[in-house]
């Protein structure tokens, strides 16, 4: 049953950003602990209870793709990333195919997620929920499981409006413990997990 249920759903891994706040190139490919940031999120996708994973990437796309290849991992360019993640959505969204009805957003600077998160999560989502999203003291936090929007929700996803518009109005929240879904931005922010 479990095995049906991952076909049913996807990772979406989100790396089509600027990284205009880290100075000195493309923080995805900047690296840390031996492997390119974007490899530890795409492995944490894969790690979730889904079928497969898609990479949405913009800038550097050709490097950026090439360190998040691998097993189960399909490759969406975002043409208009730079207007925002809204377009990036868009792309990952638009690549689903039809029986993936339930998608886990990651962001391709989140390095680390807690093993077992993503299972919590598919286990929270249930009838009537539009999404499940893990919260700490700090704030709320990544990845997000939701339901497939509708044609018309994604239509709309535009400039730097993302998840919000998507999530809006049926969230559930599920506390974390000891976890901190940090993401990189910043060369400081990388030092911090080396």
């Amino acid at each position: 049953m479990e095995v049906v249920r991952s076909r049913m759903r996807v990772a979406l891994v989100l790396s089509a950003g600027g990284s205009r706040r880290f100075v000195g190139g493309n923080k995805l490919l900047a690296p840390l602990r031996g492997r390119p940031i974007v490899q530890h999120a795409v492995a944490a996708a894969r790690a979730a209870p889904a079928g497969r994973v898609i990479v949405v990437v913009g800038r550097d796309r050709a490097r950026v793709a090439a360190a998040a290849r691998g097993p189960r991992v399909s490759i969406v360019h975002a043409r208009h990333h730079a207007k925002g993640v809204g377009e990036s959505l868009r792309a990952g969204l638009a690549a689903l195919r039809p029986a993936e009805r339930t998608v886990f957003l990651f962001l391709g600077d989140v390095p680390v997620v807690p093993p077992g998160l993503t299972f919590r999560l598919a286990r929270a989502l249930r009838p009537g929920t539009v999404a499940v999203r893990p919260r700490d003291r700090a704030g709320p936090g990544h990845p997000v499981v939701m339901r497939r929007p509708s044609r018309e929700i994604v239509a709309r996803l535009q400039g730097d409006r993302g998840l919000g518009a998507l999530i809006a109005g049926g969230t559930r929240w599920i506390g974390t413990v000891g976890h901190r879904s940090a993401d990189i931005d910043t060369r400081r922010d990388l030092a911090r997990w080396r």
